[in-house]
């Protein structure tokens, strides 16, 4: 739904052209939305957060309440981190998306890529639906780490348990690195501040200042904390604190250890196991440097190698499991 004839033309030849989606109906106002989803019944909606009559958000709020589905919000002024954005995944949105201004390739393979995924959170594929809400996703990289986060979080269910990354890069590498996959992933992404309370589906990276970041349980909820680098702190952000911190609630946590120098993390992942964690290290000919889940490994404290084409699958699944059998 856009109020912008040219946007509905365009985002109907957009979805046209995509052989795995088809167009059912456009509306430009809230009233020929409700008649066009009465009608066919859609599986996924795009809503535009400004519209004339009833904004996107009102809309949204009255759809979830009388016929839920998946929706994909849209909006040239929309910031998957802004207020708008967390007012309307609070209110069931699958995905927000900025409307790109250019039609370009790649403005349009993530549009469509936003509407398969939120398709998919519905039911309609295979995949199975998280409803457990206490999990968690840890990552910890070094040297390559950022190609292979790139490869594991897109398999990440988008609504699954929040993630929580420890990557050893400086803070303005970091910052560019959030800025990308915030533009590819349809989860929101962004640093991992203090007293953040973490949602389904959140990506958060731990930034590299002087404050290490760790988590707390409580209220129902994972909280992000954090506390001055220590001494004998060698990496800021440390692996090993953010694993260690959410060792005391191992059962409910999915650790991986990927590429990097050294063995930051392994002290942190043994922690993680004993407590009940499931915990996967990135196989030797899968990493660029071998060094960290190495180092695990020979401590014991890995329960599973794998190729980091498979990782965020393997991992989800054996929170399924967990979760299916708590």
């Amino acid at each position: 739904m856009d109020d912008s004839k040219t946007m509905r033309r365009w985002l109907g030849s957009m979805i046209a052209a995509d052989p795995r989606l088809e167009l059912v109906g456009t509306a430009a106002s809230a009233q020929e939305a409700r008649r066009i989803i009465k009608e066919t019944n859609p599986d996924v909606l795009t809503l535009d957060v400004e519209m004339p009559e009833m904004d996107g958000i009102e809309f949204l709020s009255h759809l979830m309440r009388l016929r839920p589905m998946p929706v994909v919000m849209l909006s040239g002024a929309l910031r998957k981190n802004g207020e708008q954005a967390k007012r309307a995944r609070a209110l069931g949105a699958a995905a927000c998306v900025q409307k790109p201004t250019i039609p370009t390739p790649e403005a349009l393979a993530k549009l469509c890529d936003s509407i398969v995924a939120a398709a998919r959170q519905d039911g309609s594929d295979d995949q199975p639906r998280w409803h457990a809400t206490d999990k968690v996703i840890l990552f910890g990289a070094s040297t390559g780490g950022v190609t292979a986060l790139e490869t594991i979080l897109p398999q990440l269910p988008v609504h699954g348990p929040p993630v929580v990354v420890a990557q050893h890069m400086p803070n303005g590498f970091l910052d560019r690195f959030i800025e990308r996959l915030d533009r590819q992933l349809p989860q929101s992404v962004d640093f991992a501040e203090p007293d953040d309370r973490l949602e389904a589906g959140d990506i958060r990276i731990a930034p590299a200042i002087d404050m290490q970041t760790t988590l707390n349980w409580h209220s129902g909820a994972w909280h992000v904390r954090s506390f001055p680098r220590g001494r004998e702190d060698r990496f800021c952000p440390s692996v090993d604190v953010l694993f260690g911190s959410a060792a005391p609630w191992g059962a409910q946590v999915g650790a991986a250890l990927l590429t990097g120098i050294g063995n930051d993390g392994a002290k942190g992942m043994l922690m993680l196991r004993r407590n009940g964690a499931r915990t996967l290290a990135q196989s030797e000919r899968s990493c660029a440097v071998y060094g960290m889940p190495a180092a695990a490994l020979a401590m014991d404290a890995v329960e599973e190698e794998c190729d980091v084409e498979n990782i965020g699958t393997r991992l989800s699944d054996l929170l399924i499991q967990d979760g299916q059998t708590a």
